[in-house]
C-alpha cells in the first residue's frame, strides 16, 4: 500500500514538474487583407519548429517557459517576428505581404512599409469586427525592422559586380571567343540567362554554357552580339523567343550578366 501511495506521488510531482516547465500559446495568424493564413510555419528563437497553423490559420503550440519569441513564416509574406509577454498566451497576428518595389530607393521602400506597419492596429480593430480576432488587446511586443542596410549591402555587391564586368567589357574586342553562362531548364529545352555572384567561374559554376566569337559590341548598354561557334549537348535551344543553333548570333548583355573569359 505504501509502494502505491509513493508512486502516485512521484507520477503526480513529475507531471507537476513537467507542466511548470511548459507554457501553451493559442491565436490565429492572418493577412492584411484578413484573409486566414494555412499551414503557416511557427518557429521559437533556436529557428525550431514549434508547429504550425490550421486551414483556418489557427494554432496551439506548447513551448518551454524560457522561451520569449516566436518566428511566423508564410510563403509571400514578410516574416514576423514577436515577443511574448508573461501574462498573456492568447496571441492573433497580422502578417504583412512582401512587397515588390521595382526601381525604389532602400530609404523610400523602408518608408512604404513602415506606414503599412503602421496600419496594423487598424486592421486588428477591422479583424476583430469581422470576428477573426476575438480581442482588441495586443498582448506582445513587434518592432518594425527597416530593409535598407539588407538593401544597401546587396546594392552595393551588384555595384562591384556591375563595374568588374565594365571592366570585362572593356577589355573585350571584336574577335575575341568567350564562354556565355546560362541556366537550363532541361525539360522544355529553354535556356535562360541569370546573375552570376561569382567571378571567375569555370564552366562547372552553370547549368549550361555556349562558346561564341564576339561580332560587335554596343558600349552604351554593354552589348555583345555573339555568334555561337559550339554548344553541347543539345544541337538547338530557345532562348529568348529565338532558336539558337551552330552558326546563330544573339545579343547578350553584360550589365548584369558576366561571361567566361579562357585566358
Amino acid at each position: 500500500m505504501k509502494t502505491s501511495i509513493i508512486l502516485i506521488l512521484t507520477v503526480l510531482l513529475f507531471n507537476l514538474n513537467l507542466n511548470g516547465q511548459t507554457r501553451t500559446i493559442f491565436g490565429r495568424v492572418i493577412s492584411e487583407d484578413l484573409e486566414p493564413l494555412p499551414m503557416l510555419g511557427i518557429q521559437g528563437s533556436d529557428s525550431l519548429i514549434l508547429g504550425q497553423t490550421d486551414m483556418d490559420g489557427r494554432f496551439k503550440i506548447s513551448i518551454p517557459q524560457e522561451t520569449d519569441s516566436l518566428l511566423f513564416r508564410y510563403l509571400g509574406m514578410e516574416w514576423t517576428d514577436i515577443r511574448l509577454k508573461k501574462d498573456c498566451d492568447s496571441i492573433e497576428i497580422i502578417m504583412l505581404y512582401s512587397g515588390t518595389y521595382d526601381f525604389m530607393s532602400s530609404k523610400k521602400i523602408d518608408r512604404i512599409r513602415k506606414e503599412r506597419f503602421d496600419e496594423l492596429p487598424k486592421l486588428h480593430s477591422d479583424a476583430v469586427k469581422e470576428g477573426l480576432f476575438s480581442t482588441n488587446t495586443i498582448c506582445y511586443e513587434r518592432e518594425f525592422k527597416p530593409d535598407k542596410p539588407i538593401l544597401d549591402s546587396i546594392s552595393k555587391v551588384l555595384k562591384e559586380e556591375r563595374k568588374a564586368n565594365k571592366n570585362d567589357f572593356k577589355d573585350l574586342n571584336i574577335g575575341d571567343v568567350v564562354k556565355i553562362p546560362f541556366g537550363l531548364d532541361t525539360s522544355e529545352k529553354r535556356i535562360s540567362t541569370h546573375y552570376s555572384l561569382c567571378s571567375n567561374c569555370t564552366d562547372e559554376d552553370y547549368d549550361y554554357v555556349i562558346k561564341g566569337e564576339i561580332i560587335n559590341k554596343h558600349r552604351r548598354k554593354l552589348i555583345l552580339e555573339i555568334k555561337i561557334t559550339e554548344m553541347q549537348p543539345y544541337n538547338s535551344l530557345e532562348y529568348g523567343g529565338k532558336i539558337l543553333n551552330v552558326g546563330s548570333d544573339f545579343k547578350y548583355e553584360m550589365k548584369y550578366f558576366e561571361v567566361i573569359i579562357d585566358k
